[in-house]
């Protein structure tokens, strides 16, 4: 039992769920417009994931978080954040990158999952909150 535990924490590069990103670059009409002008994009061919961490690094503006929208998106996430059953939309205001986006997967496909963006927490807990199941709303309230 124990080497069966051992051995789903030490999942390896094909065990990943996305393997890759692949800009479909021959179907983008124009690298001089947003987002394929941003350079994280513009540059972009294939990105490799790393089945344990991946992690998007740096300035504002770079195009961390067009990307990582867009990789929700094309796995089947709402935008704004949430599960594939939990999703709130305030506005749209993604941009058309995970159209021309192709996500290399592995044959395991996950039972659940989460798009957590800093910038739509707090939408999606008031939605969480506003189920009234004391089930869920009790895990994210203190105690008194």
């Amino acid at each position: 039992m124990a080497g069966k535990q051992g051995e789903a924490l030490t999942r390896g590069a094909n065990d990943a769920f996305v393997r890759s990103v692949v800009l479909k670059r021959d179907q983008v009409d124009d690298f001089g417009v947003y987002p394929f002008s941003i350079p994280a994009v513009r540059d972009l061919h294939e990105l490799p994931i790393d089945p344990h961490v991946t992690l998007f690094a740096g300035e504002n503006g770079s195009g961390k978080s067009t990307l990582i929208e867009a990789i929700a998106v094309a796995a089947g996430f709402n935008p704004e954040g949430g599960s594939r059953s939990v999703t709130v939309s305030t506005r749209a205001s993604h941009s058309v990158l995970h159209k021309h986006l192709r996500l290399v997967r592995s044959p395991r496909r996950p039972r659940t999952g989460y798009f957590l963006r800093a910038e739509s927490f707090f939408n999606v807990a008031t939605y969480i909150e506003e189920l009234g199941d004391p089930g869920i709303t009790r895990l994210w309230r203190r105690p008194a």
